[in-house]
Protein backbone atom coordinates (compact mmCIF):
# COMPACT_ATOMS: atom_id res chain seq x y z
CA UNK A 1 0.00 0.00 0.00
CA UNK A 2 1.42 3.39 -0.97
CA UNK A 3 1.89 5.99 1.76
CA UNK A 4 1.80 9.73 1.02
CA UNK A 5 4.96 11.49 2.18
CA UNK A 6 5.94 14.96 3.36
CA UNK A 7 9.27 15.97 1.80
CA UNK A 8 11.67 18.10 3.85
CA UNK A 9 14.97 18.18 2.00
CA UNK A 10 17.31 16.61 -0.54
CA UNK A 11 20.62 15.33 0.85
CA UNK A 12 23.50 13.04 -0.09
CA UNK A 13 22.39 9.41 -0.14
CA UNK A 14 24.84 8.43 2.63
CA UNK A 15 23.69 11.09 5.11
CA UNK A 16 21.66 9.97 8.13
CA UNK A 17 19.16 12.13 10.04
CA UNK A 18 20.05 13.00 13.64
CA UNK A 19 19.03 10.29 16.14
CA UNK A 20 15.59 10.95 17.58
CA UNK A 21 14.55 13.47 14.94
CA UNK A 22 10.98 12.92 13.78
CA UNK A 23 8.79 14.49 11.13
CA UNK A 24 5.49 16.34 11.32
CA UNK A 25 3.05 14.57 13.58
CA UNK A 26 6.06 12.72 15.06
CA UNK A 27 6.21 10.53 11.96
CA UNK A 28 9.31 8.44 11.38
CA UNK A 29 11.84 10.03 9.04
CA UNK A 30 12.86 7.94 6.03
CA UNK A 31 15.55 8.35 3.39
CA UNK A 32 14.28 7.79 -0.16
CA UNK A 33 17.40 7.25 -2.26
CA UNK A 34 17.99 7.59 -5.98
CA UNK A 35 21.53 7.64 -7.35
CA UNK A 36 23.75 9.88 -5.24
CA UNK A 37 20.80 11.72 -3.66
CA UNK A 38 18.09 11.01 -1.14
CA UNK A 39 14.89 12.75 -0.13
CA UNK A 40 14.12 13.04 3.58
CA UNK A 41 10.46 12.24 4.16
CA UNK A 42 7.89 11.20 6.74
CA UNK A 43 4.32 9.96 6.39
CA UNK A 44 1.66 12.66 6.09
CA UNK A 45 0.12 13.08 9.57
CA UNK A 46 -3.16 11.23 10.10
CA UNK A 47 -5.04 14.51 10.43
CA UNK A 48 -3.62 15.87 7.19
CA UNK A 49 -0.96 18.50 6.58
CA UNK A 50 -2.34 21.79 7.83
CA UNK A 51 -0.52 25.09 7.10
CA UNK A 52 -0.42 26.20 10.73
CA UNK A 53 2.38 28.32 12.17
CA UNK A 54 3.36 25.38 14.37
CA UNK A 55 3.69 23.03 11.39
CA UNK A 56 5.62 25.55 9.29
CA UNK A 57 8.06 26.19 12.15
CA UNK A 58 8.40 22.46 12.79
CA UNK A 59 9.21 21.87 9.11
CA UNK A 60 11.89 24.57 9.29
CA UNK A 61 13.32 23.06 12.45
CA UNK A 62 13.64 19.65 10.77
CA UNK A 63 15.50 21.20 7.84
CA UNK A 64 17.85 23.05 10.21
CA UNK A 65 18.57 19.83 12.13
CA UNK A 66 19.42 18.12 8.84
CA UNK A 67 21.73 21.02 7.90
CA UNK A 68 23.74 20.36 11.05
CA UNK A 69 24.33 16.80 9.80
CA UNK A 70 25.67 17.82 6.42
CA UNK A 71 24.88 19.57 3.09
CA UNK A 72 21.12 19.97 2.72
CA UNK A 73 18.89 21.25 -0.07
CA UNK A 74 15.64 22.49 1.52
CA UNK A 75 12.17 21.76 0.14
CA UNK A 76 9.34 24.16 0.94
CA UNK A 77 6.68 23.34 3.53
CA UNK A 78 3.61 21.61 2.15
CA UNK A 79 5.42 19.51 -0.45
CA UNK A 80 3.72 16.10 -0.50
CA UNK A 81 4.17 13.18 -2.90
CA UNK A 82 1.92 10.19 -3.36
CA UNK A 83 4.55 7.68 -2.28
CA UNK A 84 8.28 6.99 -2.10
CA UNK A 85 8.36 5.71 -5.70
CA UNK A 86 7.11 9.06 -6.97
CA UNK A 87 9.92 10.86 -5.16
CA UNK A 88 12.46 8.36 -6.48
CA UNK A 89 11.32 9.15 -10.03
CA UNK A 90 11.62 12.91 -9.45
CA UNK A 91 15.14 12.54 -8.05
CA UNK A 92 16.17 10.34 -10.97
CA UNK A 93 14.88 12.85 -13.54
CA UNK A 94 16.59 15.83 -11.85
CA UNK A 95 19.73 14.06 -10.56
CA UNK A 96 22.38 16.25 -12.23
CA UNK A 97 20.70 19.58 -11.49
CA UNK A 98 19.84 18.68 -7.90
CA UNK A 99 23.35 17.40 -7.22
CA UNK A 100 24.75 20.69 -8.57
CA UNK A 101 22.36 22.65 -6.32
CA UNK A 102 23.32 20.53 -3.31
CA UNK A 103 26.99 21.21 -3.98
CA UNK A 104 26.36 24.95 -4.44
CA UNK A 105 23.89 25.54 -1.59
CA UNK A 106 24.16 22.60 0.79
CA UNK A 107 26.28 24.39 3.42
CA UNK A 108 24.89 27.91 2.85
CA UNK A 109 22.10 29.91 4.49
CA UNK A 110 20.02 32.92 3.54
CA UNK A 111 18.64 35.88 5.43
CA UNK A 112 15.77 38.16 4.54
CA UNK A 113 15.82 41.95 4.47
CA UNK A 114 12.78 44.22 4.43
CA UNK A 115 13.09 48.01 4.13
CA UNK A 116 10.05 50.18 4.82
CA UNK A 117 9.55 53.93 4.74
CA UNK A 118 6.94 55.81 6.79
CA UNK A 119 6.14 58.13 3.90
CA UNK A 120 7.15 57.03 0.43
CA UNK A 121 8.89 59.56 -1.86
CA UNK A 122 6.52 61.45 -4.13
CA UNK A 123 3.54 61.45 -1.75
CA UNK A 124 3.78 65.16 -1.14
CA UNK A 125 5.18 66.26 -4.49
CA UNK A 126 2.33 68.73 -5.02
CA UNK A 127 1.45 67.53 -8.51
CA UNK A 128 -2.24 67.63 -7.68
CA UNK A 129 -2.03 71.09 -6.07
CA UNK A 130 -2.41 74.30 -7.99
CA UNK A 131 -5.29 75.88 -9.89
CA UNK A 132 -8.59 74.06 -9.81
CA UNK A 133 -9.12 72.03 -12.99
CA UNK A 134 -12.35 73.87 -13.68
CA UNK A 135 -10.45 77.18 -13.77
CA UNK A 136 -8.29 75.89 -16.61
CA UNK A 137 -9.31 75.71 -20.28
CA UNK A 138 -10.85 72.31 -20.85
CA UNK A 139 -10.57 71.51 -17.15
CA UNK A 140 -13.33 68.93 -17.10
CA UNK A 141 -13.38 65.28 -15.99
CA UNK A 142 -11.03 64.20 -18.78
CA UNK A 143 -8.39 66.73 -17.71
CA UNK A 144 -8.76 65.70 -14.07
CA UNK A 145 -8.28 62.05 -15.00
CA UNK A 146 -5.16 62.74 -17.09
CA UNK A 147 -3.64 64.91 -14.36
CA UNK A 148 -4.27 62.21 -11.78
CA UNK A 149 -2.66 59.60 -14.02
CA UNK A 150 0.36 61.85 -14.58
CA UNK A 151 0.70 62.46 -10.84
CA UNK A 152 0.46 58.74 -10.07
CA UNK A 153 3.06 57.93 -12.72
CA UNK A 154 5.42 60.57 -11.35
CA UNK A 155 5.00 59.33 -7.77
CA UNK A 156 5.65 55.75 -8.86
CA UNK A 157 8.81 56.71 -10.78
CA UNK A 158 10.07 58.78 -7.84
CA UNK A 159 9.36 55.95 -5.39
CA UNK A 160 11.05 53.31 -7.52
CA UNK A 161 14.16 55.43 -8.08
CA UNK A 162 14.43 56.10 -4.34
CA UNK A 163 14.06 52.35 -3.68
CA UNK A 164 16.79 51.56 -6.23
CA UNK A 165 19.06 54.00 -4.42
CA UNK A 166 18.43 52.15 -1.14
CA UNK A 167 19.13 48.80 -2.81
CA UNK A 168 22.41 50.17 -4.18
CA UNK A 169 23.38 51.35 -0.68
CA UNK A 170 22.68 47.88 0.70
CA UNK A 171 24.69 46.25 -2.09
CA UNK A 172 27.60 48.56 -1.36
CA UNK A 173 27.88 47.48 2.30
CA UNK A 174 26.94 43.80 1.79
CA UNK A 175 28.71 42.99 -1.46
CA UNK A 176 31.88 41.54 0.10
CA UNK A 177 29.85 39.25 2.40
CA UNK A 178 27.10 37.81 0.18
CA UNK A 179 27.23 35.20 -2.57
CA UNK A 180 23.93 35.92 -4.32
CA UNK A 181 20.71 37.83 -3.82
CA UNK A 182 17.08 38.02 -4.86
CA UNK A 183 15.67 41.55 -4.71
CA UNK A 184 12.27 43.15 -5.30
CA UNK A 185 12.17 46.94 -5.73
CA UNK A 186 9.24 48.96 -4.31
CA UNK A 187 6.71 46.10 -4.44
CA UNK A 188 4.19 48.23 -2.47
CA UNK A 189 3.78 51.91 -1.54
CA UNK A 190 5.19 51.38 1.96
CA UNK A 191 7.77 48.72 1.11
CA UNK A 192 10.97 50.02 -0.46
CA UNK A 193 12.99 46.81 -0.78
CA UNK A 194 12.39 43.13 -0.11
CA UNK A 195 15.46 40.94 -0.56
CA UNK A 196 16.99 37.56 0.27
CA UNK A 197 20.77 37.16 0.50
CA UNK A 198 22.73 33.93 0.16
CA UNK A 199 25.71 33.76 2.51
CA UNK A 200 28.17 31.47 4.20
CA UNK A 201 26.89 31.04 7.78
CA UNK A 202 30.06 32.65 9.14
CA UNK A 203 29.17 35.94 7.40
CA UNK A 204 25.84 36.61 9.12
CA UNK A 205 27.38 38.69 11.91
CA UNK A 206 29.31 40.83 9.44
CA UNK A 207 26.12 41.34 7.41
CA UNK A 208 24.10 42.50 10.43
CA UNK A 209 26.88 44.95 11.32
CA UNK A 210 26.88 46.32 7.78
CA UNK A 211 23.09 46.69 7.84
CA UNK A 212 23.42 48.54 11.16
CA UNK A 213 25.55 51.08 9.31
CA UNK A 214 22.72 51.66 6.84
CA UNK A 215 20.26 52.04 9.74
CA UNK A 216 22.44 54.74 11.32
CA UNK A 217 22.72 56.65 8.05
CA UNK A 218 19.06 56.31 7.06
CA UNK A 219 16.98 56.83 10.19
CA UNK A 220 13.99 57.61 7.97
CA UNK A 221 13.82 53.89 7.10
CA UNK A 222 12.85 50.77 9.02
CA UNK A 223 15.31 48.00 8.11
CA UNK A 224 14.20 44.55 9.30
CA UNK A 225 16.35 41.41 9.17
CA UNK A 226 15.03 37.84 9.39
CA UNK A 227 16.87 34.52 9.48
CA UNK A 228 19.30 33.05 8.88
CA UNK A 229 17.64 29.91 7.58
CA UNK A 230 17.96 27.32 4.83
CA UNK A 231 18.42 28.85 1.35
CA UNK A 232 14.91 28.18 0.02
CA UNK A 233 15.01 31.25 -2.26
CA UNK A 234 18.06 30.01 -4.17
CA UNK A 235 17.18 26.40 -5.01
CA UNK A 236 17.12 25.91 -8.79
CA UNK A 237 16.17 29.51 -9.57
CA UNK A 238 13.90 29.52 -12.57
CA UNK A 239 14.96 31.50 -15.60
CA UNK A 240 11.78 33.54 -15.61
CA UNK A 241 12.62 34.95 -12.18
CA UNK A 242 9.63 33.41 -10.40
CA UNK A 243 9.62 32.66 -6.69
CA UNK A 244 9.04 28.93 -7.10
CA UNK A 245 11.85 26.67 -8.20
CA UNK A 246 11.60 23.92 -10.83
CA UNK A 247 12.04 21.42 -7.98
CA UNK A 248 8.98 22.86 -6.25
CA UNK A 249 7.03 22.71 -9.50
CA UNK A 250 8.09 19.17 -10.32
CA UNK A 251 7.16 17.90 -6.87
CA UNK A 252 3.91 19.82 -7.12
CA UNK A 253 3.18 18.09 -10.44
CA UNK A 254 3.99 14.75 -8.85
CA UNK A 255 1.68 15.44 -5.92
CA UNK A 256 -1.18 16.37 -8.25
CA UNK A 257 -1.97 12.71 -8.64
CA UNK A 258 -2.26 12.20 -4.88
CA UNK A 259 -5.67 12.83 -3.36
CA UNK A 260 -5.94 12.55 0.43
CA UNK A 261 -8.52 10.13 1.72
CA UNK A 262 -11.40 11.27 3.87
CA UNK A 263 -9.48 10.25 6.96
CA UNK A 264 -6.46 12.39 5.97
Amino acid sequence: MSVACCVYAIVACDMQPPPGLTGLGDGTLSMVASGSLAGVTSPVPSGGLRPTAQNVLRHGGIVEALQRQGPTLPVRFGTVVADARTLTDVLAQRQAELFADLTRLGDKVEFGLTVLWDRSPGEDDGLLDGPDDHQLPGGGPGTQYLRARLAASHRDATRREAARSIARSLDAVLDSHVLDRRCSIAPTDRLAVRAAYLIDPTQFGACTEAIGEVRRRRQDLRVLVSGPWAPYSFVSPDRAGGERSPLDDMLKDASRWWTPSAGG
